[in-house]
């Protein structure tokens, strides 16, 4: 019976709904893989027989050959490979002599993995056309098969065809190569080389070589060469470039990226070794502008942009690090690492609650836990400190004591640590004996340091406790007899306390010969010759001690003593008012706030009082 073209087209449609050529009982028991490949079976089956009865008519083979193309060619784009080549396999049989449609099948046919078959139909191709591509997607195939042989010999031809062939020629070279005919492949290589003049190809492969022969200094000739013939070949430059960083010339390394990115800004190859270098050099101001345009052409690159988050960081772009971080917790909500960076960020800006909010969404189980507990101790700390200070509701006061208490049964390895925060908070409010009894509950648990004696001795003088402090300092001198911050401490407790001097002298100068360099041994040492009358002698070692520690509130105040001293208030304030910036504690932000308006009114003439 003649098959109408109408009713052909109809019943080919309903051909292409595979799934429905199969029966309920059947496609329980096959796979979906095979359930795809029946179905298709049975179409191609029934698409054979309806083509065989419409050849007679050209109409039909157009049309129906026009559609099989167009289905088979999107099954191709979107990654269908079997439907693909089921498909290309009939409008192959449609159009045996058309080139075009031939090649579309056979490379459906290795998209599939069908080597063999994509073999016969390439080599008819081919034996046909002679043309270059197809001849190239063959050699490529007999490779794939390990017809080695096959592969270099038409390779060969190929290149005989067309000396410009860099990929014809790059992989006979690199056959040579694999073969240890190390000779014969340089000599292919430079030989296309000489035939295509333009090309950095050839010289970047010769690098490659040199370098799999350790030869380096070879390799980086071939890059240079490369280069200068073809100034856009990103491979070469980022070749060349690993090459002088090896050789640790990161500056040069840094030369040819920045000569390349100059002409090519949006290379991401030479964007990232650029980004990668400047990293680990640690020229972070450098790297952000690079870092920030490799983001926006590799928007999903998570560690990038983790990077550059870190860099936003550290140059104080509070607002961008927040952004960056921000957008990756929303591709990863439930990374601690993210959470920690965002609460510690927060903690820079000084925004404690946004901080402590982060920082408490971080799990029990993370490495960064008990890291992440203590940093909310230290925040909970300050708002109770300010809340304490500006004489509001105890309510941060009670937030922190009771974290501190529960994180204290949970972390006994971090009890220390509390412990040292906790007795900074009483200290902060000026409720010392408070703060020293904190200390001396843990001062026999095992991590319990020089810097913690040293604190806690500290206590101790605030005080008055002059012998339990000495008794402390003197068991770090008994185990470390060199410690110059021990003998400092001894000899600055007698100073302020105005008793035995030149002991105290004699003890601070030992510290200063230990440890020439120590900014707060110098402060130590013109605090005495203040206290003997000796000013300029005074303001040297102090100078020095700034100069070491610009930061250290003590430090700040006896430069602003000494400059008051000697009648120069204005140097003096400028120092009070450092000090008064770099405070911590409300009880010490008070005394200066004292100390200041002290100063100016002994600075205002009589008349003006």
């Amino acid at each position: 019976m003649r098959v109408s073209l109408i009713t052909g087209l109809i019943f080919y449609s309903l051909l292409t709904g595979c799934s429905s050529h199969i029966r309920p009982q059947e496609s329980e028991v096959l796979s979906k893989e095979e359930a795809t490949k029946k179905a298709l079976e049975n179409v191609s089956a029934s698409l054979e027989r309806f083509i065989e009865q419409s050849k007679e008519n050209k109409d039909s083979v157009r049309l129906i050959s026009g559609d099989l193309f167009l289905k088979a060619n999107m099954s191709l784009l979107e990654g269908d490979y079997l439907t693909a080549s089921a498909l290309f396999k009939h409008v192959a049989s449609l159009a045996p002599e058309d080139a075009f449609v031939q090649k579309k099948y056979a490379v459906s046919l290795i998209r599939l993995g069908d080597l063999e078959q994509a073999k016969l139909v390439l080599e008819k191709l081919y034996g046909q056309t002679k043309e270059e591509k197809v001849g190239m997607i063959l050699a490529g195939v007999y490779s794939g098969l390990d017809q080695d042989q096959k592969s270099k010999d038409l390779y060969q031809k190929l290149l005989v065809q067309n000396p410009k062939n860099e990929d014809a020629c790059v992989f006979l070279g690199k056959s040579l190569a694999l073969e240890k005919k190390m000779n014969q492949a340089i000599s292919k290589l430079k030989g296309c080389a000489a035939h295509n003049k333009e090309s950095g190809v050839y010289h970047y492969y010769l690098g490659k070589l040199s370098v799999d022969q350790g030869k380096l200094s070879q390799a980086q000739g071939f890059f240079e060469q490369s280069l200068k013939r073809q100034p856009g070949l990103s491979q070469s430059a980022s070749a060349l470039g690993v090459i002088l960083e090896e050789k640790g010339q990161y500056k040069t390394a840094v030369k040819v990226y920045q000569n390349f990115l100059s002409s090519y800004p949006n290379d991401s190859q030479i964007l990232n070794r650029m980004v990668q270098v400047l990293f680990a050099t640690e020229r972070y101001q450098e790297v952000i502008a690079y870092a920030e345009r490799l983001c926006d052409l590799e928007p999903e690159n998570l560690n990038l942009k983790v990077k550059l988050g870190v860099l936003y960081t550290d140059a104080k772009k509070y607002p961008q690090a927040v952004s960056i971080f921000k957008d990756l917790l929303a591709a990863a909500p439930e990374s601690d690492k993210i959470l920690y960076y965002l609460g510690a960020i927060y903690q820079e800006m000084k925004e404690y609650q946004l901080a402590i909010e982060y920082f408490n969404q971080i799990p029990s189980s993370s490495g960064l836990y008990s890291d992440s507990s203590i940093q909310m101790a230290n925040m909970l700390s300050t708002l109770a400190q300010n809340e304490f200070a500006d004489g509001d509701e105890k309510k941060w006061q009670s937030k922190f004591l009771t974290f501190v208490s529960s994180k204290y049964e949970e972390l006994k390895e971090m009890r220390i640590e509390l412990s040292v925060i906790k007795a900074g908070f009483y200290e902060g409010v000026s409720q010392f004996k408070t703060a020293m009894e904190i200390m001396m509950v843990v001062q026999d648990e095992k991590g319990f340091s020089n810097n913690h004696k040293f604190y806690l001795a500290s206590l101790y003088e605030r005080e008055k406790k002059f012998e339990e402090s000495v008794s402390l300092i003197k068991s770090i001198i008994e185990i470390e007899p060199k410690n110059a911050h021990a003998w400092n401490f001894l000899g600055y407790s007698l100073l302020n306390r105005g008793i035995e001097t030149e002991k105290a002298f004699e003890y601070i100068q030992k510290a200063h010969v230990m440890n020439p360099q120590d900014g707060y041994i110098r402060d130590s040492l013109g605090w005495y010759y203040f206290k003997k009358g000796q000013i300029k002698k005074a303001l040297g070692h102090l100078q020095a001690a700034y100069a070491k520690v610009p930061d250290d509130v003590e430090i700040l105040k006896h430069l602003a003593t000494i400059y008051s001293e000697l009648g120069d208030y204005q140097k003096a304030r400028v120092y009070l008012e450092s000090a008064l910036k770099f405070a911590k504690m409300p009880s010490e932000k008070q005394s200066l706030s004292l100390s200041l308006e002290k100063l100016d009114s002994t600075r205002l003439p009589a008349s003006d009082k």
